[in-house]
């Protein structure tokens, strides 16, 4: 390494954006250097968290305050220069060593999120060297060095530290900041190095792994290889237990990449309970900007949906042919946070045509809408599952809800600028979190503002008014259901059970 790599290196850790671009380029092609920077950087974040004086100052500026004092003899000065680097290099290395000998107890980060998961999980929970399991759900792992870890289950990895990782089965999604340039996750079967970036990967039973480039750059290998392949946005490869390397199609929404924060303490909701019928369904609950909106039923026919018991009291039951429900609420719009649960009752002898519309808002057009249904379309996905899609984009679950029996289902859009169908959306079946069988890369913005765009129906499709007359027969949803809740926060699994078993949600602090 020569000096100018050194000054390099300084600058970068220093802060310099410039000294940045050009120690990207720098280390694709030089793995000593590489090696190097590691290194320096773990010295680095070493020295910035090493031990405070009793005063509140860094170890450092003990040394400056002490240099400072000895101002007064040039000898004397020279000599506790000299003295305290000596002491330093000594702290340091003991520090290194104490750090090594402790390795299977040295903290690497801690769970900042998570969604789905065992109850042994928590929040703020430290996570140390050594290995870890995850058995349900996702969990978001924020690690010493800024790196952001998104696991998938069953997921199994060893964190040898905070800079490489050893994943075996599953997938993750690593969010990557500068300052941990050189982060690495290692396979069975792959080397991955990041070069300041976004990627994925996943292992199955065998130990073959995928990366996927989701943004900005890494450079992979075949784990006994000698020269490593620089890998960007949207490439991906695919290696096997034969040591064989195949270039595969990018699919950023094979992973999910963001999982959702607290919700509001007492958010707002609509509550429709089916109990009551007097020419209408009375809505219950605080409401959603202070309104509350009642169900009306409709018919192409003679009745309209009639109530039958349900699992608290009464529900709603519709024909799959010319009954529905329609409201006044203009939905919640954009990408807005939101939750939409209810319980439903498909009939054995349900016909895939008659899944449409138990739930939908929006404008019908592509992507703007915001439907629920029961899967109708092969294409899609298995027949019968629960489907969520904004018209042309969709992700179908994996549970048959054909069993006459009643389900508790509840959808949950965590939003933000970028909320996204296939990374941005969790599904809970009876409670538990349901796995997608088939989504699709979708900006989720349900349009509110178009003229055409319909307010909150059930029973019926919502683009019902756009077909011909031959297509609005298939256009109904055929069964019966019961308490449908809108909230405009993102619930957390704990909340969906309480609201599936006691019909209410806990007001649990933000």
């Amino acid at each position: 390494m020569n000096s100018n790599d050194s000054e390099l290196i300084e600058r970068y850790l220093q802060g310099d954006p410039g000294a940045r671009r050009q120690l990207l380029a720098r280390v694709q092609g030089d793995e000593t250097l590489e090696i190097h920077l590691r290194q320096q950087v773990r010295l680095h974040r070493l020295l910035k968290h090493t031990v405070h004086a009793k005063s509140g100052q860094s170890f450092v500026a003990g040394v400056i305050q002490e240099v400072q004092r000895g101002k007064s003899s040039t000898r004397s000065s020279r000599w506790l220069i000299s003295a305290v680097a000596i002491s330093f290099s000594i702290v340091c290395a003991l520090f290194i060593g104490i750090l090594n000998s402790h390795q299977q107890a040295t903290a690497v980060g801690s769970i900042s999120k998570l969604a789905g998961t065992e109850s042994h999980l928590r929040p703020g929970q430290s996570i140390a060297t050594g290995n870890f399991h995850l058995s349900t759900g996702y969990a978001e792992i924020s690690l010493t060095n800024g790196v952001v870890l998104l696991l998938e289950s069953p997921a199994r990895l060893k964190f040898e530290n905070a800079d490489r990782v050893l994943l075996t089965e599953g997938a993750l999604v690593a969010k990557v900041p500068p300052e941990a340039i050189g982060f690495s996750v290692d396979t069975p079967t792959s080397n991955i190095v990041d070069l300041g970036t976004e990627f994925g990967v996943t292992v199955d039973g065998s130990g073959s792994s995928q990366v996927h480039v989701l943004e900005g750059e890494v450079k992979v290998k075949l784990p006994h290889a000698t020269e490593y392949e620089n890998l960007y946005q949207n490439d991906a490869r695919a290696f096997d237990i034969g040591r064989q390397v195949e270039v595969i199609e990018s699919l950023p929404n094979r992973f999910m990449r963001t999982l959702p924060g607290r919700r509001y303490r007492d958010p707002h909701y609509l509550h429709w309970d089916f109990d009551n019928v007097d020419g209408r369904f009375d809505c219950k609950g605080p409401g959603i900007d202070d309104q509350c909106f009642p169900a009306m039923p409709r018919t192409l026919g003679v009745d309209g949906p009639h109530t039958i018991s349900g699992v608290f009291n009464n529900a709603v039951y519709f024909d799959g042919s010319s009954q529905w429900l329609s409201t006044e609420f203009p939905g919640i719009g954009g990408s807005k946070p939101r939750t939409v649960a209810f319980w439903v009752r498909v009939p054995e002898n349900f016909e895939p045509h008659q899944g449409f519309g138990i739930l939908s808002w929006g404008l019908s057009d592509k992507l703007s809408a915001w439907q629920i249904s029961v899967n109708p379309l092969e294409v899609s996905g298995p027949l019968g599952r629960i489907r969520i899609g904004t018209n042309e984009a969709e992700i179908v679950g994996t549970t048959d809800l054909r069993d006459g029996r009643w389900h508790h289902v509840a959808i949950v859009l965590f939003g933000g600028d970028n909320a996204d169908l296939s990374t941005h959306v969790l599904m809970y079946i009876d409670g538990k979190l349901e796995r997608s069988s088939d989504k699709s890369i979708a900006r989720v913005f349900t349009d509110l503002s178009h003229p055409k765009s319909k307010p909150l129906m059930m029973g019926r499709n919502i683009a019902f008014d756009d077909l011909n007359n031959t297509e609005k027969v298939n256009r109904f949803f055929r069964g019966a259901v019961d308490e449908v809740f809108i909230f405009d926060t993102a619930l957390t699994q704990q909340d969906i059970v309480k609201l599936m078993r006691t019909n209410t949600i806990s007001q649990s602090k933000r």
